[in-house]
């Protein structure tokens, strides 16, 4: 049996993949840079986490309950807000249908710029 998606022009193969144009064929780079800094939010909260519980400050912290921060735990809110709100973010704009592709550098910037907050939050505990 034949497919019908072997039958189909090329031009309308690509026009089904949502992550290509229709237009030109091309990756959109927004949607692009939306799934790499989602893939890539889990890796970077476990990087900071991973720096921060190896610091000596915090590991007196842990040990002791000596030279603890006293802004930890609105850090910890902040880091944790943001890390939802980047994630929620960044499935927005992989969400966005074709259609509505002109609105998807905002969702994207802002995954990015929460995924910022989200790690220098967690280093801050240090």
């Amino acid at each position: 049996m034949i497919s019908r998606e072997a039958d189909a022009p090329l031009g309308e193969l690509m026009a089904t993949d949502p992550g290509r144009s229709a237009r030109t064929g091309r990756r959109d780079p927004w949607r692009v840079c939306a799934a790499i800094g989602t893939g890539a939010l889990l890796p970077t909260t476990a990087l900071a986490w991973l720096l921060v519980l190896g610091s000596p400050e915090f590991t007196r912290c842990l040990t002791y309950g000596e030279e603890c921060d006293p802004n930890a735990r609105v850090l910890g809110e902040v880091a944790w807000w943001a890390f939802w709100g980047s994630l929620g973010s960044g499935v927005l704009a992989l969400a966005l249908p074709t259609r509505w592709q002109r609105l998807r550098p905002a969702p994207a910037l802002i995954q990015l710029a929460l995924q910022a907050v989200v790690f220098t939050a967690v280093l801050g505990h240090a």
